[in-house]
């Protein structure tokens, strides 16, 4: 049986340049942390994976929260 279609939404997110290269610094350090090619860690890969983990770890949803707290003031 196949699987019902997911739908997807696109986003586009502007960075600027030093949140951009933190981004990419990021993934690649997330490459070599789980052993897998620069090549598989995409931008989109990334940023999934930081909303699963915010929305599911109070922790973590606390520091993006005094970030984006400390961004608006």
């Amino acid at each position: 049986p196949r699987e019902p279609r997911v739908k997807r939404f696109r986003i586009t997110v502007d960075l600027a340049e030093d949140e951009y290269d933190l981004l990419n610094r990021w993934l690649a350090r997330a490459s070599v942390e789980l052993g897998q090619p620069v090549s598989e860690m995409t931008l989109a890969r990334g940023i999934k994976a930081m909303i699963r983990a915010a929305s599911a770890d109070h922790v973590v949803s606390d520091v993006v929260l005094d970030t984006m707290r400390r961004d608006a003031s």
